[in-house]
Formats: C-alpha cells, structure tokens, sequence
C-alpha cells in the first residue's frame, strides 16, 4: 500500500474575516514601525551595534485560525541581505511584539515568525522567460 504524503501546509479552509483584518492591523503596524527605524540598542557578541541591513517591505501577514502565531513576509529592499534580514527581525521580534501590543488592542499579541516573500524571485523568472519568447517571436 502506497501512502499519499499530505500537505500540512495548506489551510484546510479561507481565512476568516477576522483574521484577515488583524492580519491588515498587524501588517500596518508593523510597516509604521519599521518607517520610523527607531530600534532599540542591542549588540552582538563581538560587541558590534545591531542594524537593520536594508530597508524592509512587508508584503503579508497571515494568522493562524487561533490569532496567536503571525507569519509576516518581507523581502529587502533591492532583495539583498534576505539572510540578514531574517536574523535581524527574529532577534527584534520580542521589540517588535511589545509595540504592536502598544498599538493594538488585542487579548493577546501573535508571536511572529518572519519568512522572505519568494514571490519577487518567481516574478522575476516569468519575466525571463516572458522577455525570451517576445525575443524569439521577434526574430
């Protein structure tokens, strides 16, 4: 008997409407904090200040069905340093949890995972392979 590997990842229904909103609540809060660029202080183990390496977009948030897990996806300006990027907001997360408590009134404030958004580098593949086939037709 072969067994089908089932796909956890996939929701097994759409989002309610209340986990869109807070969704959109979270995901502007935290564009408004990341605008302003005010992080806290913090150093690393070679005593050097911590830094946003490139200018964050936030391209989503999704919700768990419970509203306590966020999964919020960013890409870098420019799409450089995504590694970095990742590492910095998941050492501020705690900060940036704190603010969107502040900010929003909510039972209890999501935990937030950070995830780079792949669907630049997919859009950039159609459109090589979009820029090829008009290159050929035109020949």
């Amino acid at each position: 008997m072969i067994k089908k590997s089932l796909d956890l990842f996939l929701p097994s229904k759409a989002p309610s409407h209340r986990q869109k909103r807070v969704a959109q609540e979270v995901r502007f809060c935290l564009s408004k904090i990341l605008l302003r660029n005010d992080w806290p202080v913090r150093f690393d183990e070679k005593g050097k200040l911590l830094k946003s390496p490139a200018l964050i977009t936030i391209t989503d948030v999704s919700l768990s069905a419970d509203l306590k897990q966020a999964t919020v996806w960013v890409m870098p300006l420019g799409g450089d340093f995504q590694n970095e990027t990742k590492a910095f907001l998941e050492l501020m997360g705690g900060y940036l949890r704190k603010q969107i408590s502040s900010h929003l009134q909510l039972r209890g404030v999501p935990t937030l995972k950070f995830e780079i958004d792949p669907s630049f580098g997919k859009m950039a593949k159609i459109d090589t392979v979009l820029k090829k086939i008009l290159d050929q037709s035109k020949e």
